[in-house]
């Protein structure tokens, strides 16, 4: 039976849509930059942030909607019996809630800070995301060069398996240095298997803190090697006010105080006005009631509200505390920790790894010249990987740091 020709263009057009969005997953060249706007533009933590501030406008324009007037309409004095008198009256009219001491605008207020508190919220989300794909940035950046630093090792072991087998053949060399050094390759290349499996996983992991773990990051564009100054203590310190988690606590404790401001006007009852229209059926007569509805607060004064709001707003003040304490030791351990890493990576860079490119070339020059033995050589070749490795480590601490840092400066 042939298939209908609508299902098969159907089919056609699903396919073609699959195989033109899968190259458009990938993504070639990454840039800290860029992972950092695609970050803002797809991460679902920052949707729903937005999202918390717009439910927060709602309610805050819905706190200051005056309250909807009631329709009445009924009949009284129905007769149930047909030889009874008629002395029906049909009422109509309407009846209106009138709130007072002003908690309309106290309610509105108390919304509109509580959406100035998700606003905050935002922001320190925001700011938390952007440390986070700083910090995957800076591990999956050390991974591809950690990989590369592996593939050269690999490299210059096959070099010395290929020299040493051509000396094992003239016979100025034995097989057992040849064992040596090809069981040096191999472990190398174990190495560089598992180099390149966590390379992988560091990828996945940045396309996850991205917003995006369906998005395949192929290669990076950046340097480990950044060239900056450290900003003092005291100038972080003193912005320290400004950030967004100071800042969320302040308009927490503002949001609170509302709260009370709210709770109290509560107490105050809401007064109807009522205006009904009156038809007396036994004499034909039209009337007007006037009615007002004063509700006793004798038994519920919303002490217990009144209470609550209190208590959450001495639970902000303390949060408020917290945190500023918290954050303070936050900057002051990160500053440290950039300290420390960005003087590891000078010296190794400055120091250590010129005399490791000295001691190697100088042990390779001899092993050719066959002053000394493969056994000589090969711990030298050892503590030259493994000093590159260092050093690798070193600038990736150093943006890792830096990542916490960075955010404390008033130029952030």
């Amino acid at each position: 039976m042939k298939p209908p020709t609508l299902l098969i263009l159907v089919i056609i057009l699903f396919a073609e849509a699959g195989l033109a969005a899968s190259p458009t997953n990938q993504i070639e060249n990454l840039t800290l930059d860029r992972a950092l706007e695609m970050a803002e533009r797809m991460h679902p933590q920052l949707a729903e942030a937005r999202a918390l501030v717009e439910a927060a406008s709602g309610r805050a324009q819905q706190a200051g909607a005056f309250p909807n007037p009631e329709a009445i309409v009924g009949a009284q004095q129905l007769p149930l019996d047909s030889n009874a008198s008629n002395q029906r009256e049909y009422v109509a009219g309407i009846t209106q809630p009138i709130p007072l001491g002003g908690r309309l605008g106290k309610a509105r207020e108390a919304e509109l800070l509580e959406r100035e508190v998700r606003a905050r919220g935002l922001e320190v989300t925001h700011r938390n995301l952007r440390k986070r794909v700083h910090s995957a940035f800076a591990t999956a950046l050390y991974q591809e060069q950690a990989f590369l630093a592996q593939s050269r090792i690999a490299q210059g072991f096959e070099k010395a398996v290929a020299t040493t087998k051509a000396r094992v053949d003239a016979g100025d060399a034995v097989p057992e240095d040849l064992a040596r050094v090809e069981m040096e390759l191999a472990r190398a290349k174990v190495e560089l298997q598992r180099s390149a499996t966590m390379r992988e996983h560091s990828l996945v992991a940045l396309a996850s803190a991205i917003g995006n773990v369906g998005l395949s990051v192929k290669s990076l564009a950046g340097s480990l090697d950044a060239t900056f100054e450290i900003p003092t203590l005291e100038s972080l310190t003193a912005s320290l006010s400004e950030q967004p988690e100071i800042q969320l606590a302040s308009a927490s404790i503002r949001a609170s105080n509302a709260r009370i401001d709210l709770a109290k006007v509560e107490r105050i009852p809401d007064v109807k006005v009522e205006a009904l229209y009156h038809r007396l059926e036994a004499t034909k007569e039209n009337t007007i009631d006037i009615g007002l509805s004063i509700p006793l607060p004798l038994f519920n004064r919303n002490q217990g509200r009144i209470r609550e709001a209190r208590a959450d707003a001495a639970a902000a003040e303390a949060r408020a505390r917290t945190t500023q304490n918290e954050l303070n030791l936050q900057l002051r351990e990160s500053h440290a920790q950039l300290a420390s890493a960005l003087a590891a990576s000078r010296a190794l860079k400055n120091e250590i790894l010129p005399r490791a490119d000295t001691v190697l070339k100088a042990a390779e020059v001899r092993y050719d010249a066959g002053d000394i033995s493969l056994s000589e050589v090969l711990p030298v070749r050892r503590n030259w990987a493994m000093m590159q490795l260092t050093y690798l480590e070193s600038l990736r601490d150093v943006m890792e740091a830096w990542a916490q840092v960075r955010p404390f400066s008033a130029s952030n």
